[in-house]
């Protein structure tokens, strides 16, 4: 029979390899290359569906190994591609994507595509920033039709705007909005831009934006961490379906008008009393009626 001191032995010895076992796991863990750990995190960055870019996208999303990438492929990332984008990178009309037509389009989308001009309403849009545009009818009115992603504008670029009175008629399924005081040839510009997705859910709060392209704190996530409800509100507006916007400049203030109701008031914007050229903005954007006086 064990005596009692016999047991208590055996359960500390029993104790001890298992904390021994434990440091040396431990202990190994610490002792992988550091260049083993940055190598394994590379890969999975790299492996990682969702990385910015349509090349990217290209590497990351071809499941079929054919070097190029349907719609149906892309529709899942994270970049939330829309047809109307897809069939602007699609400049053959394959209904595939290749890898130079996506490289083309990331050029543009980083402020490097070529000069693109088009005509609409009587004025010269630079419309290089761009993927996609056109002047096509939607729903009763001649519009001119914006496809891209962040950095997607169209702006009278001989418009030299600091006050006055900036007005259209917009529509779209996601963001669309105006661009004002545009400089440095579309790499900074103030814009207020609307999420007709937003109006009417319990992101209502969240459809009207001011922002500032170019300046890491003008960012949208950046002013509603740093300054929650400042820059943003609500609006009754909806999906694929017209309303009118006018924006109110003067020096640092704007004010926001959606069908003659103002929603949005911002005093001071980040970038004061400056001046350039002004535009639209959008992903998958339609805009008629444009108009500006400057006082």
């Amino acid at each position: 029979m064990m005596t009692t001191a016999t047991l208590a032995r055996r359960m500390t010895s029993v104790l001890c390899l298992l904390s021994l076992l434990t440091a040396t796991a431990l202990e190994g863990h610490q002792r992988r290359p550091q260049n083993a750990r940055n190598a394994s995190g590379a890969a999975g960055r790299q492996n990682r569906p969702g990385e910015r870019g349509f090349a990217a996208q290209i590497a990351n999303r071809d499941t079929d190994q054919s070097g190029t990438l349907s719609l149906e492929e892309l529709s899942g990332g994270r970049m939330g591609i829309r047809k109307a984008l897809f069939d602007a990178i699609d400049r053959d009309g394959d209904g595939q994507i290749s890898m130079s037509e996506a490289k083309a389009a990331d050029r543009i989308d980083s402020y490097q595509g070529e000069p693109k001009e088009i005509e609409f309403e009587g004025k010269t849009w630079n419309a290089t920033h761009a993927i996609g545009a056109e002047v096509k009818e939607f729903k009763g009115q001649k519009a001119l039709h914006i496809a891209g992603r962040e950095q997607c504008l169209a702006f009278l670029p001989d418009v030299d705007f600091k006050n006055g009175t900036i007005e259209v008629d917009m529509a779209g399924d996601i963001f669309t909005g105006l661009v004002f005081r545009v400089r440095d040839g579309g790499k900074r510009t103030e814009k207020v831009y609307f999420r007709p997705q937003n109006s009417g859910t319990a992101k209502h709060q969240n459809t009207v934006q001011y922002s500032v392209i170019g300046r890491p704190d003008g960012h949208w996530s950046a002013l509603r961490r740093n300054s929650p409800g400042k820059y943003e509100s609500g609006a009754e507006i909806k999906q694929s379906e017209w309303f009118h916007v006018r924006l109110e400049v003067k020096d640092s203030k704007v004010e926001v008008f959606v069908n003659d109701e103002s929603v949005l008031r911002v005093d001071p914007m980040l970038d004061g009393g400056s001046e350039g050229a002004i535009g639209v903005w959008g992903w998958d954007s339609y805009f008629a009626n444009y108009k500006y006086t400057k006082k």
